[in-house]
């Protein structure tokens, strides 16, 4: 028989190969040993996911005994008087429009994407950003957040570079946001009409500094990707050039700003419904800025769910606009369980249907993309 008869017996795994050509090597026995590392590899996933869950639940609990220790404060009979008297009606009502700032929430990541021409399927969206966000409870100053490029790119193959550029640009205009908004309504509880005025202008402009701040670096900075930039390296620069280019659309910034507001206003009016489910009153101005300013006291907290001084932040503002010390620590908990809680058990499902975020082997670096 021929070298090249032989060498077709081999590669159609015939047996018929003469024993004096030369020793075949049969590939069959790999099939099964690859069954065993496979379901392996299934198993640990489960359990990475289960242990995703269970830490979820622990970050709770951690998160219910510092509000215990937040209550002892005060009178805690009194507190636990006042929440258990709350209009639970009003509290459902509160937790049923966590749906519309998660729904918003999503949207507005959507827009992101779709500027550079990516797409995520709108329910796979809502997955990603409750996920994203309960992983970021749990991780300091947020960080746990750039898990949702990863996710976009395990399941709908975004380019890395386009989702750590849509959740760096996320991040960073929604804590100025944030913070402009939270601060000007929180300057009006305390300063006088004409000065809180002038702060409000400032706020203007500086809401507008995604755009100007995009304009500068444009002019002062170079945002090139040389050709033989790879890996890592390539990768950032890639989500620098792509988060430049969301910077410099003003329509795009307006629309981002518009949703925001809109997230921060029901907020707000959620924390406004567990007041009067005390049977007590305070603007709806005082509610967004105690959500804002504790929403940003959070976010640079090392401490999951930004608990204790985000709690501490909700109450004292609340407390300045006009509540009780008891009917302030009393809100600050009904919060947790009315929109911390449901979040959080959401995220946890997230989590376990979408697992853990990866990058396939060989695309340990962002693939390149067009800008």
């Amino acid at each position: 028989m021929s070298a090249k008869s032989a060498a077709d017996g081999v590669w159609r795994g015939r047996e018929s190969v003469p024993a004096d050509d030369r020793p075949v090597h049969h590939l069959a026995p790999a099939v099964p040993a690859q069954a065993g590392p496979g379901a392996h590899a299934r198993r640990l996933t489960t359990r990475r996911r289960l242990l995703l869950a269970g830490l979820q639940l622990i970050v709770l609990l951690i998160s219910a005994a510092v509000i215990y220790f937040l209550v002892r404060k005060v009178n805690p009979g009194q507190v636990v008087s006042k929440a258990g008297h709350v209009s639970w009606r009003l509290v459902g009502v509160a937790m049923a429009l966590n749906l519309v700032t998660t729904l918003l929430r999503a949207r507005r990541s959507q827009i992101l994407l779709t500027r550079l021409g990516q797409h995520v399927p709108f329910v796979r969206m809502n997955w990603v950003d409750l996920a994203g966000q309960t992983l970021s409870w749990l991780t300091p100053a947020a960080s746990g957040d750039l898990s949702r490029p990863y996710l976009w790119r395990n399941h709908d193959r975004v380019p890395v570079s386009a989702g750590v550029a849509t959740v760096v640009y996320e991040r960073l205009v929604t804590i100025v946001q944030l913070g402009i908004v939270g601060g000007v309504l929180a300057a009006a509880i305390y300063l006088p009409a004409l000065e809180t005025a002038g702060l409000a202008v400032v706020g203007l402009v500086l809401l507008a500094s995604p755009w100007w701040a995009s304009v500068l670096t444009r002019h002062f900075f170079t945002t090139g990707i040389p050709p033989e930039r790879h890996g890592l390296v390539g990768g950032i620069l890639r989500s620098l050039v792509q988060l430049e280019e969301l910077g410099l659309a003003p329509r795009l910034g307006a629309v981002f700003a518009f949703y925001s507001l809109v997230v921060f206003a029901v907020s707000g009016f959620q924390i406004l419904l567990l007041v009067w489910g005390l049977g007590a009153g305070v603007t709806l101005g005082v509610a967004i800025a105690a959500y804002c300013i504790s929403q940003v006291i959070g976010s640079v907290s090392t401490l999951p769910f930004g608990i204790g001084a985000a709690d501490v932040t909700t109450a004292a503002l609340l407390v300045a606009g006009g509540l009780t010390k008891v009917d302030a620590v009393a809100v600050t908990v009904l919060v947790r369980v009315a929109m911390t809680l449901p979040l959080g058990i959401a995220g946890a499902v997230g989590i376990m249907l979408l697992g853990r975020p990866r990058i396939p082997e060989g695309e340990a670096a962002p693939a390149p993309v067009s800008p």
